[in-house]
């Protein structure tokens, strides 16, 4: 399997065919627009999901992103089927 890109809000890139294609370029082009990177920097983490705040309110409400491709839109990771279920099992590891 080799090295496996994770990108700061924890899509696996290198399973992503947008990224494999090179239509997208990666968290780096993104460095000064997303939240989820300026957050995950500012806490000094790799990855949202290994912050002990994840799930958070960023990732349950998303964030408004304007983009030259597709306009205003609400960047949102998660479903909230897993947000829940990821907010369970960090109650039960904080027990």
């Amino acid at each position: 399997m080799g090295e496996i890109l994770v990108s700061y809000c924890g899509i696996v890139c290198s399973y992503c065919p947008a990224y494999r294609k090179k239509l997208c370029s990666g968290c780096d082009a993104h460095a000064d627009e997303c939240r989820y990177i300026k957050c995950a920097v500012a806490r000094g983490v790799k990855s949202c999901l290994l912050c002990p705040e994840f799930p958070c309110r960023l990732h349950r409400e998303g964030f408004k992103w304007y983009t030259e491709e597709y306009g205003e839109l609400v960047w949102r990771i998660y479903s909230d089927v897993y947000l829940s279920i990821m907010k369970e099992v960090a109650e039960e590891s904080a027990r």
